[in-house]
């Protein structure tokens, strides 16, 4: 499977640009309205995901879920963070994460290629905390409460994008699918 014959799955264009950017490519994608499981285990998150849009499209695609861990709920939201997000806000994910007194929080990004023949994930990680309220104009989602440790105590929001590519765990879970891809070529 070639990263160039992907086709990106996905309806948010800021999620497009950010993978464009990182893989330095610019990726072809198609909005697919997919079913998507309600899961605290994101790999079946995102294998479900991309199983469907591969059978909807017919041709290898590239889907990518979140999850957005918080330490004061065990773990939870996870990838259940969309409809959290989409009920309360980022605000809400902040009072939330402060009303207990751990606001550290794993933002994970799971990226998944299939073709038919064989899924490859690519995983990334970021570890921080959540702020105590949004901060920042820039991203999408909950980039307003994220602050990602090294990086100064500034939300992803407040970080231009491509300082923000250069550390997210989107990045890294577009670069770790790239080299598994890679080196399925040699």
């Amino acid at each position: 499977m070639r990263l160039a014959s992907l086709v990106f799955v996905t309806s948010n264009l800021g999620k497009l640009e950010e993978a464009s950017a990182v893989l330095g490519i610019r990726l072809r994608h198609h909005a697919l309205d997919l079913p998507e499981i309600q899961s605290l285990d994101l790999e079946e998150v995102v294998r479900h995901k991309a199983r469907a849009a591969f059978e909807r499209l017919g041709a290898p695609v590239l889907v990518e879920d979140t999850s957005l861990e918080l330490a004061g709920l065990g773990g939870f939201p996870g990838p259940l963070v969309r409809w959290m997000l989409s009920t309360v806000g980022p605000a809400g994910i902040a009072r939330v994460a402060h009303a207990f007194a751990d606001p550290r929080a794993v933002a994970r990004c799971l990226a998944c290629a299939v073709d038919g023949a064989e899924e490859v994930f690519g995983p990334g990680e970021v570890r921080g905390v959540i702020a105590p309220s949004p901060r920042g104009t820039r991203g999408f989602g909950w980039d307003s409460v994220f602050v990602p440790e090294g990086c100064g105590g500034r939300t992803y929001a407040e970080m231009p994008p491509a300082e923000k590519n250069a550390v997210s765990h989107r990045r890294k879970a577009f670069l770790a699918l790239r080299e598994r891809l890679e080196g399925q070529a040699r």
